[in-house]
């Protein structure tokens, strides 16, 4: 298959799966596959929400997948580190591409690891309207949460001790727990 310099979605679906991708605004973004911590911090995530969500109500993906931003003109998606969906939004899923914005989505952002411009990240997700965006910092021991608005996203106060999605109201996650995980030095 010929591969124009940008990729439209038809073009996509030729390609063979790759788990390190991204594509953006049409162009192919490898990035190198997340480090030991970083796997951590998501997996501990995960079992955190999965502990507190009624998974009836609510899906929790964290293997690598595409999250769909544009089909046009060019072919945007993005690899979220943790999503949060109802259930019913995403068992109506039939592509190839997730479509459905999620409740929350949660990036760990690692030297390693990077999604290039924080700006356009929110702004993609935005685009879909993800109503919360947590981005983690292992180096910093740092989350910071976004939360939509209707011009876009605003920081959302993340108190030290807990933060809670504003979506997922019933969930609390103590935040140095999340660290806790770590090892010593990282």
């Amino acid at each position: 298959m010929a591969i124009s310099a940008r990729l439209t979605y038809e073009q996509s679906l030729e390609l063979p799966e790759n788990k390190f991708e991204e594509i953006v605004d049409g162009e192919i973004r490898l990035r190198p596959p997340p480090g030991r911590v970083h796997a951590l911090l998501i997996e501990r995530l995960a079992e955190i929400l999965r502990e507190q969500l009624d998974r009836t109500v609510f899906r929790i993906l964290t293997s690598p997948f595409g999250q769909g931003i544009k089909r046009k003109p060019y072919l945007s998606y993005r690899v979220p580190d943790l999503a949060v969906y109802r259930a019913e939004h995403l068992d109506r899923e039939r592509d190839h591409y997730v479509w459905s914005a999620p409740e929350l989505i949660i990036e760990c952002l690692s030297p390693a690891n990077r999604k290039g411009s924080v700006d356009q990240l929110l702004q993609d997700y935005a685009s879909i309207q993800v109503p919360e965006v947590w981005l983690l910092y292992p180096e910093e021991r740092m989350l910071r949460r976004w939360a939509l608005e209707t011009d876009g996203y605003r920081q959302a106060p993340t108190d030290i001790a807990t933060a809670s999605p504003l979506r997922l109201s019933t969930v609390r996650i103590d935040v140095n727990e999340i660290w806790k995980l770590l090892p010593a030095g990282s």
